[in-house]
């Protein structure tokens, strides 16, 4: 009788989970059919809060009730774009919320603004609080206004490590490194209690350049000393709305109904206000063209295995191969966002890059991060473009392995083995590595450096003394990288467009994005079936990545070109 009610509750569940799917589609297919209409005296309505990220899901649906879901760059430049030619459009509002994520991705759009600004139309600003982040893109505005009780973080930049040695000692575990690079600091964090003074120098240079290109952009922007930013950044760090009206990094307070008079006047009229999502289904584009031009949304860790959320080589190489085949693709733009990941795979992807390369332009655009094995990636490309807040090289390799030998003492685990051979039981967590194996595995780390090297070096046409200067695992900003010729051009994904097209010699043509986003019931689908992911709480959110991903640590065991930190800026 249970066996029975276990499958008639089943039964029921697949029914009723048919029914609302269906019933999602409807709606979805229904609300997509009404063509929205642009009034004059539009303004372009932009709402910005959480993620910045390159781009978002074509569906709405969002059945894990997040309020994070991010915001897509592409989307929105691609709304400015066109309402920089449309005269009905007659400026921008933004209302910013609580903004996170890429500084490349804020770099780039802060272009895009200013290109709209061009046309002697205004961009507007509203807020109830801004975070850095949200400030920085705030600062391209013609007028920046918040509510009474809001405020502006303004606090500088911060890179924080956590170091697990002392923990792993305690409960009986070591690590053994191995790495080509001295500022491969990888592996530090499990063999060390505080940081290596090349790291703690590279860290700092790096955040250093950082903040010099966003104070240069906000002092120019608002007409700003350097001494005045810096000294909120030292006493004040949060400011209020009085303080920031004070020393000129905001232009009022005003309410949303006074926002709303502020546009009426703009417009010598009554205004009306259109969505992103709204304006750009105005401006779909149903012209078929043969010729493609694709982009290659790279995103993530790249892993050997399959995987969704990664640059797999399981799923990337099937794309490659399936661009290789089509003999309408013109031209190729590899963006990436990416701290690099497995060595095999890295070249394994840049084998496939290549090919493509010698068949088509193929341009690198470059997002928040480019390190490691994501620059392994780029070298493939003709031309490298990157933001100046792009974070970027680290060319070097590491390989970290675990001994529990004395863990499994403590708690009384017992490991007897029969082998054929001395390196039979190798990767073995319950001994130290034998001299053999050290020098075996070091030997093979150092082979994935000279070939990353030498990918580097005849990628960029640089000599292999100037390789070996510009590599050992040092991290660059954008803008430092194009000093030392390891990127073309600062810029975006727009500009990696416009050269591609350009190096291709073509004007019309369909632009696709790779890999395809999920269909709606796709997306309800695996969001039904997720399994919930534990989190760690700030300031640990950094290390989500560890524990979320249960064979992270697992793949140490092999060679890896990954950048060997996070650096969060909020």
């Amino acid at each position: 009788m249970k066996f029975l009610k276990n499958i008639l509750s089943t039964f029921i569940a697949l029914i009723i989970f048919s029914v609302l799917s269906f019933s999602v589609l409807i709606a979805l297919v229904m609300s997509s059919s009404d063509q929205t209409e642009i009034k004059n005296n539009s303004f372009l309505h932009i709402n910005l809060k959480g993620n910045l990220v390159d781009r978002v899901s074509n569906s709405e649906l969002n059945l894990s009730k997040s309020t994070n879901c991010g915001v897509g760059l592409m989307s929105i430049q691609r709304a400015i774009k066109n309402a920089q030619n449309d005269t009905l459009i007659k400026g921008i509002l933004f209302e910013i919320g609580d903004l996170k994520g890429s500084l490349a991705n804020v770099s780039s759009l802060k272009r895009t603004l200013e290109k709209f600004k061009k046309t002697g139309r205004k961009v507007i600003v509203h807020s109830d609080g801004l975070s850095q982040i949200g400030y920085y893109l705030a600062s391209s505005a013609d007028s920046i206004y918040m509510s009474i009780m809001g405020g502006v973080e303004w606090k500088g930049l911060s890179a924080q490590i956590m170091y697990f040695n002392s923990m792993m000692k305690t409960i009986g575990i070591e690590a053994e490194p191995l790495r080509a690079g001295k500022y491969k600091s990888a592996v530090e964090p499990f063999i060390q209690d505080s940081m290596s003074k090349e790291n703690e120098h590279q860290i700092k240079e790096l955040l250093d350049d950082l903040w010099s290109n966003i104070n240069e952009d906000v002092s120019n922007e608002r007409n700003i000393s350097l001494n005045d930013l810096r000294f909120a950044a030292d006493s004040l760090g949060y400011l209020t709305t009085i303080e920031a009206h004070k020393i000129g990094l905001i232009d009022g307070i005003k309410y949303s109904d006074e926002i709303r008079m502020k546009l009426d006047f703009i417009a010598n009229g009554k205004s009306s206000l259109i969505s992103v999502e709204s304006y750009n289904e105005t401006k779909t584009n149903l012209s078929f063209q043969e010729s493609k031009l694709v982009v290659i949304n790279a995103d993530g860790a790249i892993v050997d295995e399959s995987s969704e959320s990664d640059i797999s080589y399981v799923k990337y190489g099937k794309i490659l191969d399936k661009i290789l085949k089509d003999e309408n693709v013109e031209a190729v733009v590899l963006r990436i966002n990416s701290p690099g990941g497995s060595a095999l795979a890295s070249e394994n992807l840049w084998r496939k890059l290549k090919l493509i390369g010698n068949k088509v332009p193929l341009i690198i655009s470059m997002g928040n991060y480019a390190a490691s094995g994501g620059y392994y990636m780029a070298s493939a490309g003709d031309t490298i473009l990157a933001e100046k807040n792009t974070i970027t090289g680290s060319i070097g390799v590491f390989g970290l392995l675990f001994n529990a030998s004395e863990l499994t003492e403590k708690i009384g685990v017992k490991i007897e083995k029969v082998k054929t051979n001395e390196m039979s039981d190798f990767p073995s967590y319950d001994r130290k590595l034998s001299e053999l194996e050290r020098k075996r595995i070091q030997k093979g780390i150092y082979a994935v450096y000279e070939t990353f090297k030498e990918r580097v070096q005849v990628g960029r046409n640089l000599s292999a003394s100037k390789v070996e200067k510009l590599a050992q695992g040092r991290v660059w900003t954008g803008s430092q990288a194009l000093e030392m010729g390891l990127v073309d051009k600062i810029g975006g994904l727009e500009e990696a467009v416009e050269i591609a097209a350009n190096s291709a010699g073509i004007t019309n043509y369909n632009l696709v994005h790779l890999p395809k986003e999920k269909t709606t019931i796709e997306i309800i689908a695996s969001q039904l079936s997720a399994q919930t992911k534990l989190s760690l709480p700030s300031p640990f959110s950094n290390y989500n990545y560890m524990i979320q991903n249960p064979g992270f640590f697992q793949t140490f065991s092999k060679p890896q070109v990954r950048l060997p930190y996070v650096i969060s800026i909020d």
